[in-house]
């Protein structure tokens, strides 16, 4: 059995943003074994962004 066939399947979570006249929808799934949240994922990337855009 495949790692694929075998992980368990949800439904993604899907919302829809108007930012500045412009409709984003997007669409979010959860990984299994995942070993960090949406929130700090985000944090992480912004403080990536931060830190090379200071050098």
């Amino acid at each position: 059995m495949s790692a694929v066939t075998s992980q368990k399947q949800t439904a993604p979570v899907v919302r829809q943003y108007e930012i500045g006249g412009v409709r984003y929808i997007v669409k979010a799934t959860i990984k299994d074994g995942a070993k960090e949240t949406a929130v700090k994922k985000i944090r992480r990337l912004l403080q990536n962004d931060l830190s090379k855009a200071a050098t």
